[in-house]
């Protein structure tokens, strides 16, 4: 894609995630290297089957190449000079993705290049800290990116490297392979919670001991935690700006669970804050947060809106 000379340069991120596929355009610039022009998202469930066939459903990457064709649409109308695609776990474990990552290539011109677990944690970290407040890297911090396929997690120590790790938990595939009734019957919640804590408690005595840990702040990004926080401000529509950096308590996380996990997905969607498309996986959604603040015991998270997408952004050169 090119664009007039004397023109602005603008440049995008586009990731296919297992629920959502998001793109923003930016152009260089700012305290980041970047200055967000715009954000576009639609919920194409990439993911949906995988946890049963281990293999992208006919409809999800039907829904996902049809918000492509829209997506390119807006990089030509941006005259975006560089472009980044990049996928994540749905993509990296499907038998047939070879396939859809071709039809892409072929009939939308687009080359994805799919992230290995560190390498997403390494970018939605960078993003993380494109939008932290400096305050809370005054201490160590343990950034959870919940995602829709999998849980990737960033343990940032001062004056040491990064530590990463990723758990195949997502808010789509946990859906999907437990499937909690409508509405969600309690036996069933407390089994999956159960589960949960069982296999976030063998990843943090393996990777994230306390004595590593120390008194680490966790930090939360995509979508799970976003919708909490906003259904915790009862937003009616999304401001990015007031959920960065909001810090959720587990007692409202706690609480916030336990509504979802009563009412009917038909009544779920009425909440304010939660996005009538994610009502069907914010239940699973709401147990990896809390189970993650209960794992680590850790009475609050700060909430942040950037996350990989920004990283992708950053990692641009000039």
């Amino acid at each position: 894609m090119t664009q007039a000379d004397t023109g602005p340069r603008h440049i995008a991120a586009l990731d296919l995630g297992s629920l959502t596929v998001r793109l923003a355009v930016a152009e260089p610039g700012g305290l980041q290297g970047f200055r967000i022009l715009a954000h576009y998202r639609e919920i194409t469930s990439l993911g949906q089957g995988l946890a049963e066939t281990g293999e992208l459903a006919p409809e999800g990457m039907d829904r996902t190449f049809q918000a492509l064709k829209v997506f390119c649409q807006v990089l030509a109308d941006y005259q975006v000079e560089k472009v980044r695609i990049v996928a994540t776990h749905a993509v990296r474990v499907a038998r047939n993705a070879p396939a859809f990552l071709a039809q892409l290539r072929v009939s939308l011109g687009l080359t994805v290049e799919v992230l290995s677990p560190e390498e997403e944690a390494r970018l939605s970290l960078q993003g993380v800290l494109s939008a932290l407040a400096p305050r809370y890297l005054e201490r160590s911090i343990l950034v959870c990116d919940v995602g829709g396929g999998s849980s990737e997690f960033a343990l940032v120590r001062p004056g040491l490297e990064p530590r990463f790790a990723s758990l195949p938990l997502g808010v789509l595939t946990l859906s999907q392979a437990h499937p909690l009734g409508d509405p969600p019957e309690p036996k069933k919640v407390e089994v999956l919670h159960q589960e949960l804590s069982q296999r976030l408690g063998r990843l943090r005595d393996r990777t994230f001991p306390p004595d590593l840990m120390g008194s680490a702040r966790l930090v939360g990004t995509a979508g799970a935690v976003t919708t909490l926080a906003a259904m915790h401000l009862k937003l009616t529509a999304y401001e990015a700006d007031r959920v960065n950096n909001l810090v959720l308590t587990r007692a409202q996380v706690e609480e916030l669970t336990g509504l979802i996990s009563r009412l009917p997905e038909a009544e779920r969607v009425r909440l304010p804050g939660l996005e009538p498309a994610k009502a069907k996986v914010m239940v699973a959604g709401a147990l990896i947060i809390l189970t993650i603040l209960e794992v680590f015991s850790r009475d609050s998270l700060v909430a942040i809106d950037a996350g990989l997408l920004e990283g992708v952004l950053a990692s641009f050169e000039f």
